[in-house]
């Protein structure tokens, strides 16, 4: 009965506070298109082949310090662009969000 008890106890702050999703790292190959008002910009294949626009929220600061991709400069260059999303949940309002957590260029003609 007592175990039972911790058990449930145990469970309340599951119910009070929802796990905020999982993150698991994804990658994707994308040339840069640049900044837009809601973050940086790219035009990556999805895994059908099909290109989708794709913006990202965030890029670590780390990668912005040696691309530098508010300046036009590198525009239409070739990434492989490995990210995290994240789900996070407050109230009634859920907010996916994706960070860049690591940017690596690609030379002309070179795929990931």
């Amino acid at each position: 009965m007592i175990r039972t008890m911790l058990f449930f106890i145990s469970l309340i702050p599951l119910a009070i506070f929802p796990p905020q999703g999982t993150s698991q790292i994804k990658k994707i190959e994308g040339v840069f298109l640049g900044r837009v008002e809601d973050g940086y910009s790219f035009c990556g294949k999805t895994a059908l082949g099909m290109e989708e626009i794709v913006v990202f929220d965030e890029i670590l600061s780390v990668i912005l310090e040696k691309y530098p991709l508010h300046e036009d400069k590198h525009i239409g260059e070739n990434f492989i662009i490995s990210f995290i999303e994240n789900v996070r949940v407050w109230e009634d309002d859920i907010k996916e969000t994706s960070t860049v957590i690591r940017l690596q260029k690609l030379a002309p003609g070179q795929h990931l």
